[in-house]
Formats: structure tokens, sequence, C-alpha cells
């Protein structure tokens, strides 16, 4: 997390805690956005809006959104997408159907016992079993530590499973290895 900012990173918790209430939506954050003009960071707050919108409901969701998926011109995934399995319906942070890939984002909420973890590797076997997709399990370090390695490493699993879309570097001092 060391580019990113702590600031900003709150800005993000907070919004995410807000938006999951289930009497929060999109629209009425922007509404609440627009009663304040002079709200500082406004262009922040409004793009961190537009992507819970589209489905990130964590700091690391958005940070992989932001930092791994976006910054490096990968395809843009699904995001929370449906899934029934023998659990019941249950859904996936990122899943890009057409490469047989999901990536499901671990924050230490909800996968810090063996319980948690073992619901997860069951929810990974499941769509390798019935959908064939592989799942690829990231945590903050490789998000907000090693986000430009992070995305050589999706790019190649997607490359193998059909993508042929080229990878970017995300700035000057980008670090993402050749794909």
């Amino acid at each position: 997390m060391a580019h990113e900012s702590t600031k900003e990173i709150d800005a993000i918790a907070l919004l995410a805690g807000v938006a999951s209430r289930t009497y929060v939506t999109a629209d009425s954050l922007r509404a609440a956005l627009d009663r304040y003009p002079s709200i500082r960071r406004r262009s922040l707050l409004a793009g961190l809006i537009d992507d819970l919108e589209a489905g990130t409901h964590s700091v690391l969701e958005h940070g992989y959104l932001a930092k791994v998926e976006r910054a490096h011109g990968l395809p843009v995934g699904t995001r929370q997408a449906l899934r029934s399995g023998p659990a019941g319906t249950q859904f996936r942070d990122v899943d890009y159907v057409a490469y047989h890939l999901v990536v499901e984002l671990d924050g230490a909420l909800g996968h810090d016992s063996w319980r948690d973890q073992g619901r997860d590797a069951d929810r990974a076997l499941d769509d390798l079993a019935s959908v064939g997709s592989s799942t690829a399990r990231l945590r903050f370090h490789q998000v907000f530590d090693t986000p430009c390695q992070t995305a050589s490493r999706i790019a190649r699993i997607l490359r193998r499973n059909g993508w042929t879309g080229a990878m970017k570097a995300c700035g000057e001092e980008c670090r993402m290895k050749d794909v």
C-alpha cells in the first residue's frame, strides 16, 4: 500500500461501508454528492461511486479494478457475478467468463478461519467442476504492493485461455513483466 494515500484508502473504505447498506444506492450517493458542490476530492468520490455501482465492494476490490485491471489494460471482468452451486447462490468478485478465470479478492473479513478457507476452496472446486473456471485468490500484497506483477500473471492466465488483447504499462515506472 506504499503508493496509496491513507486518506484515499479511508475514503474508499468509508464509501464501501456506506454502500453495503441495502438502502444506499449509487444514485443516492450521487445525489448526496450533488448537494455539496464544494466538497473536497469530488472527482475521486464520483469515480468511487461509479466503481461501487460496477461492483467493487471493498478497498481490495477497488484496488484490483484500479491498480491491476484498469491500469494495465486487462479485459473488464464481471463484478459480483452470480453463480449457483451446491451451497446455493454465491457471488464471485471478478469473473472473466470468456476466459474461464475467477479472481477472488480475499481481505481479512470472512477469510481468516479454517472454515472460511474451506468454504472458499469448495467454491473454487465447484467452479472448476461445473464450468471449468480456475480461481486466482489475491490478497492485499498482490493488489497494492505488486500490482504490476499481478497484472502480468493474470494476463498470462487470460492469454492461455484465449485473450488476445494487449497489456499496457500503468506508468513510467511500471514493473510489469513481458507477457
